[in-house]
């Protein structure tokens, strides 16, 4: 169970590519959690799906390494695996985040994350059209 305000959380926290999904919505809620003991907080964001009205945890990445400012209402697009756990709603490990016409890379086409190493790794951005 969690603790409230989300200190504990643990997403199921393996990146599964055969439950992918794509979601793109607004933004309700932004925050940071930590996912793992010891570890850095995640950033953390309730994503509403546009086409199935859901209401989405994504998990982007650990605040070290997604340093973007992301507010509430602000449209989203993701692409990540559903995760196993979701209690009140159903968590995504993000493995690309769209947004102001940027796609940001926080894992690989395998789900590993792109923050493996340390603070030394850089985020990877491509420009694309924006919504």
């Amino acid at each position: 169970a969690a603790a409230p305000g989300g200190a504990g959380q643990r997403s199921a926290g393996f990146y599964d590519v055969d439950r992918e999904v794509k979601i793109e919505g607004p933004v309700e809620d932004v925050r940071l959690e930590t996912r793992f003991e010891n570890t850095q907080p995640f950033f953390i964001v309730k994503l509403a799906d546009k086409a199935s009205g859901r209401v989405y945890t994504v998990e982007i990445a650990p605040a070290w390494f997604f340093d973007q400012d992301i507010h509430r209402g602000e449209r989203l697009a993701v692409v990540g695996a559903l995760s196993s756990r979701g209690d009140d709603s159903p968590i995504v490990m993000a493995r690309e985040v769209r947004f102001r016409g940027e796609t940001i890379r926080v894992r690989d086409r395998s789900g590993f994350p792109n923050w493996r190493g340390g603070a030394g790794r850089q985020i990877k951005r491509k420009r694309g059209p924006a919504f």
